[in-house]
């Protein structure tokens, strides 16, 4: 993973006031939601607001994929705001299969230095929400773009893969009762 100049010769100078924030992209299917692994609010200078989630405990299955896996992670919140939360708790067709993407924001002594770096891309699968008293926290569980990628395109040539692909064609309506039907050819 290559970053932009000025972020890596940061990184690589290994200095006390450089520090870095990461930055989480939720595009849920209602409305796309910035947050990032502090407090407060931090815009960047690509002209986005991202609102601070406090405390994330874990951002797991960062890595790039050498042996042709299509790897799977989880992001675990805790500390979540209450406007995030009815999306959890909510229908599934609000997050399932719709992408996050992790990003690196660069600091030098409070300073952002350059725009943020895209770190990981994922689609989500899973939300599992546990309370513990007033905290609430999140998992949110997401995987590879690429892990459907050896489906075929046609699909299943099932009805329900028809609908959710064009919705009311009926083009697929009668596929299982061909399965066993026996056509005698030549009808004489």
């Amino acid at each position: 993973m290559a970053f932009p100049v000025e972020v890596d010769n940061l990184l690589a100078s290994n200095s006390a006031s450089a520090g870095v924030a990461f930055l989480i992209r939720f595009s849920f299917r209602s409305a796309t939601k910035l947050v990032w692994t502090g407090f407060g609010r931090l815009p960047t200078l690509d002209g986005a607001v991202w609102e601070g989630v406090g405390d994330v405990v874990n951002i797991g299955g960062i890595s790039g994929s050498l042996s042709g896996t299509a790897p799977s992670g989880t992001l675990t919140a805790s500390g979540v705001s209450p406007d995030l939360l009815p999306r959890a708790i909510g229908g599934a067709d609000d997050y399932l299969q719709r992408p996050v993407q992790i990003l690196l924001q660069a600091f030098d002594d409070r300073r952002r230095v350059g725009n943020p770096c895209p770190l990981d891309f994922g689609l989500m699968t899973g939300i599992e929400v546990s309370r513990n008293g007033d905290s609430r926290s999140l998992a949110i569980n997401y995987e590879s773009p690429y892990v459907g990628r050896s489906n075929p395109r046609g699909g299943w040539y099932s009805d329900r893969d028809q609908q959710l692909r064009f919705p009311g064609d009926r083009g697929c309506e009668r596929v299982p009762f061909l399965l066993f039907h026996k056509e005698n050819w030549p009808a004489y």
